[in-house]
C-alpha cells in the first residue's frame, strides 16, 4: 500500500473483514479464494478481525491480500 496512490484511504491493514465486504461487496469473492488455503469461511471465522490479524493467522501475504482486494475495489468502481 503506496500512501501517494490514495490506496490506504481504499483498504488498510487495520479494516476488519467487516468493514472491507460491507464497504466493498464485490471483495467477498477475494476472501473466497482464501478460504480453501485458511481452512475454513474467512467471512464466517474471521469477520472482525483486521486483514492484518487474518494474513498472519492463516498465513497469507497481507501485501497479495491488499493487492487482490484493491483490484476488486477498482474493478467495481469502474463498472459502476
Amino acid at each position: 500500500m503506496n500512501d501517494r496512490t490514495g490506496d490506504e484511504s481504499l483498504i488498510n491493514r487495520d479494516m476488519t473483514i467487516l468493514d472491507i465486504v460491507s464497504r466493498y461487496g464485490n471483495t467477498v469473492e477475494v476472501f473466497e479464494r482464501y478460504n480453501e488455503r485458511a481452512g475454513e469461511c474467512l467471512c464466517c471465522m474471521a469477520l472482525f478481525d483486521t486483514i492484518s490479524e487474518v494474513a498472519q493467522r492463516y498465513n497469507i501475504d497481507l501485501a497479495d491480500l491488499v493487492s487482490e482486494l484493491l483490484v476488486a475495489v477498482k474493478s467495481a468502481a469502474s463498472d459502476g
